[in-house]
């Protein structure tokens, strides 16, 4: 019984192995390549004339075929109905280029106008659709908000793009900032 069942098994790797094609070369067929690369550039996307973001970075890689550009060291300036609502920098980020979402990772920074300040890890950029004028800002990382009389610390965030309106899950923190005296 054990011949029989070392048998079946050889059988199948021998078997296996005389494709034409292997797993990896199946893989490796189908890994995009990218249709454009560019450094040092300024993107300025826009709706019916209105600015809704401006994108500066080192580089990138747009994969036309996905839909999707891969950029490194960038910063985003979001704006809503036209005015700026706030800045994104990150290390690296994910631009659908079907929807304008992203996804930014890396000492991820976000300033608003307001003087807010967000730090995360990884944090995701949902843009404005339909009726909805303002984006927001989702992660389930840690996160700090620093404003001008507080910081707020916890996991999990959804936010405006002007950094308004937070919801944070969990593990919430809150620390004011002692008044100065006039």
């Amino acid at each position: 019984m054990k011949k029989i069942l070392s048998g079946l098994v050889i059988l199948v790797f021998v078997l296996g192995g005389c494709s034409s094609r292997s797993p990896l070369s199946r893989v490796a067929n189908e890994i995009p390549v990218p249709q454009q690369k560019l450094e040092d550039f300024r993107l300025i996307a826009t709706e019916g004339g209105v600015k809704t973001w401006e994108l500066e970075a080192k580089a990138a890689q747009i994969y036309e075929k996905i839909k999707k550009t891969y950029i490194q060291d960038f910063k985003t300036s979001i704006y809503e109905e036209g005015e700026l609502a706030s800045v994104l920098s990150a290390r690296r980020g994910i631009l659908d280029m079907t929807t304008n979402n992203m996804e930014a990772t890396g000492n991820v920074i976000v300033t608003s106008t307001k003087g807010s300040r967000l730090e995360t890890e990884e944090l995701h950029y949902l843009s404005p659709t339909g009726k909805v004028t303002k984006g927001k800002f989702i992660t389930e990382e840690f996160i700090k908000i620093t404003e001008p009389d507080r910081i707020t610390t916890g996991y999990g965030l959804e936010i405006d793009s002007d950094l308004e309106n937070a919801k944070i899950k969990r593990d919430v923190k809150v620390k004011v900032k002692a008044l100065s005296a006039p």
